[in-house]
């Protein structure tokens, strides 16, 4: 029974720390597959020459995620992120960030609709608070500037 015990010991590290890493599954060069990467995050999608591009499904080790489109390796086009405290943005981006028309849902409820610029809201938009009022205008930076 020690024995039984002590391989059991031994053997549980073994297995929950040896997730394979790499490509997993299909062709991760120029094709659909799965590729597993050393700092937990999970690519289900397209590849072009090595490159995420085309549609495809991020997991991160945290548990958020990004379900859209790829360009040379980062979120490009139309894309939903959802962080894992449940605030997510669908909506345009660009060389991996937040750039165009989006909409911001925070998790206390609030949200954004508008414009964004380099994950800030930057344009014309909307902020809605949870009870339900708002607030139209201009926002720079991330901060309202002009009400319409």
């Amino acid at each position: 029974m020690k024995r039984l015990v002590f391989f059991l010991i031994l053997l549980i590290p073994v297995t929950v720390f040896s997730q394979q890493t790499g490509c997993t599954d299909g062709d991760c060069l120029n094709g659909k597959g799965t590729y597993v990467y050393t700092n937990g995050y999970i690519y289900e999608g397209t590849f072009m020459d090595g490159k995420r591009e085309g549609r495809g499904k991020l997991i991160d080790a945290e548990g958020g995620w990004y379900d859209g489109m790829w360009a040379n390796d980062q979120f490009n086009g139309q894309g939903t992120y959802i962080w894992p405290n449940g605030t997510k943005y669908i909506g345009a981006w660009k060389d991996g960030v937040q750039e165009g028309y989006g909409i911001y849902f925070y998790s206390n409820g609030d949200k954004y609709t508008g414009y964004f610029k380099n994950n800030k809201f930057n344009g014309e938009g909307t902020y809605t608070w949870s009870d339900g009022t708002s607030e139209t205008g201009v926002f720079k930076d991330g901060e309202r500037v002009k009400t319409q």
